[in-house]
């Protein structure tokens, strides 16, 4: 066992909501389920996105973040962002008796205790493209290996069963920083199964970038040029530390 005092974990949908308000209360102004089918652009920058009901909302600076479907919205900026979906199947159990405290971590899964009374166990890993469908065999993946990791679960009662895409690169690390060739465009994509891990100090990285016009120390080895020029070797320092 190991003893990881500064571990932590958060529900990811609360996490996205609480930031949802925060930047509200800030005046910013969320368009929920409105789909963008095209940007608008003039010399080398975007000036405004088309959404599906034929609405354009100007823009004086585009961050792309776009999960799994980096690749497909890159083509709007003539980029090819080598960004596909890997489909991860999850459940959550009921806590059983006596309850688990800790995060499990064996085979390739994780089983996590929540402060609602459920256990989430997750995740597969599979090169599904967009099939978001639940499948018997990643359910029956997840239960075997949780009930050799924590066998008590056995009398869990199964409360849900779902499904996310994570945004994976060929390297597994970000893709974040200035799109090349565009004045006012930065990509935050790719973040593979730690997006929300890594929500914060995207956030406050891309920030800086806009605001100051450089990209941030911490961020420049996740450049998407690292992918345009394969023959030149990229260190990434801080994720050794």
């Amino acid at each position: 066992s190991l003893l990881l005092p500064g571990e932590g974990q958060v529900r990811a949908q609360r996490v996205v909501e609480a930031l949802a308000k925060a930047a509200g209360d800030y005046g910013a102004m969320l368009f929920a389920h409105k789909e963008v089918i095209a940007l608008q652009h003039n010399n080398g920058k975007v000036v405004g996105v088309t959404t599906a009901d034929d609405e354009t909302i100007a823009c004086d600076y585009l961050v792309l973040a776009t999960g799994a479907w980096a690749a497909h919205c890159g083509r709007w900026l003539n980029l090819t962002i080598p960004v596909e979906p890997q489909r991860g199947q999850l459940l959550s159990l009921r806590q059983p008796v006596p309850a688990i405290r800790h995060i499990v971590i064996g085979k390739g899964i994780y089983v996590a205790p929540k402060q609602d009374g459920t256990v989430i166990i997750g995740a597969t890993k599979e090169d599904a493209g967009f099939d978001a469908q639940v499948t018997a065999g990643g359910v029956f993946w997840l239960l075997d290996w949780a009930l050799k990791l924590v066998p008590m679960l056995e009398q869990s009662v199964l409360e849900r069963v779902w499904v996310g895409l994570r945004p994976k690169t060929p390297d597994n690390y970000p893709i974040l920083g200035v799109a090349p060739g565009w004045e006012n465009v930065a990509l935050a994509v790719g973040h593979h199964s730690f997006g929300v891990l890594l929500s914060a100090i995207t956030g406050q990285s891309i920030a800086e970038l806009i605001v100051s016009g450089q990209a941030p120390e911490i961020i420049r080895p996740f450049s998407l040029e690292r992918f345009m020029h394969p023959d030149q070797e990229y260190d990434f320092p801080l994720l050794k530390k």
